[in-house]
């Protein structure tokens, strides 16, 4: 899944909610500018939305004569900027997005960049060890409450695994309440699966009727 949002002040809401689900964030940097306040801004916003991986785009490198010298001033000017930050990851690569140098392949105008094209990165980032997958949590994010015949007494609480695996029968807490129950089932779309793991978006339902709201939070009982 591809986002494109904008880099406009105006619109760094927008910036947001595409950064929210992202495992990986490509910056744009005008090689004739540098790092500026925008660069700051989102740059901060990805490592407060714990991104792990930041791939810095310098582009425009054509309008500066793909200048080696260019390039290697503004991975300075950015490594200062994300000294300050917790990101674990950051890679550069000069492109021009308009003539596609080291976009899909390797740019002849620019022989002494020797790593990977935009694309290949993209391919080959490694996400999946970002992924917590032993404190199971579960944010609640609606109550479904379906008035139809065949969903008579169904409460089901839809969200996001933001980390962990669930399964059915397991033991888990309700936050901030303290309540406890058990794991009845657990739906995605419209099948019934046994284990929901991280980044899944499900609903789950529960042995007990407890009063759930929007924001509780399920975490599972380690027995």
């Amino acid at each position: 899944i591809i986002a494109d949002t904008p880099g406009h002040i105006q619109y760094t809401r927008n910036m947001v909610t595409g950064a929210s689900t992202a495992n990986v964030a490509l910056l744009l940097i005008d090689a004739r500018k540098g790092v500026i306040e925008q660069t700051k801004r989102h740059s901060y916003i990805a490592s407060l939305l714990n991104i792990s991986h930041i791939i810095v785009c310098v582009n425009k490198m054509d309008l500066v004569e793909y200048k080696e010298e260019v390039f290697n001033d503004i991975v300075s000017q950015y490594e200062i900027l994300s000294s300050k930050m917790a990101i674990k990851d950051v890679r550069y690569i000069p492109i021009s997005a308009l003539e596609g140098d080291n976009v899909v392949y390797r740019s002849e105008n620019m022989n002494w960049y020797q790593n990977a094209p935009l694309l290949h990165t993209l391919e080959t980032i490694h996400i999946s060890s970002d992924h917590n997958m032993i404190d199971a949590r579960f944010s609640v994010q609606t109550v479904l409450r379906p008035q139809r015949d065949e969903f008579i007494d169904y409460r089901g609480y839809a969200g996001r695994v933001s980390s962990g695996i669930f399964r059915v029968g397991d033991d888990v807490k309700i936050l901030p309440s303290g309540f406890q129950s058990k794991i009845k089932g657990i739906n995605f779309f419209d099948k019934q699966i046994e284990t929901a793991f991280s980044q899944m978006s499900v609903a789950i339902t529960l042995e007990d009727d407890i009063d759930i709201s929007r924001g509780n939070m399920l975490v599972k009982i380690n027995n």
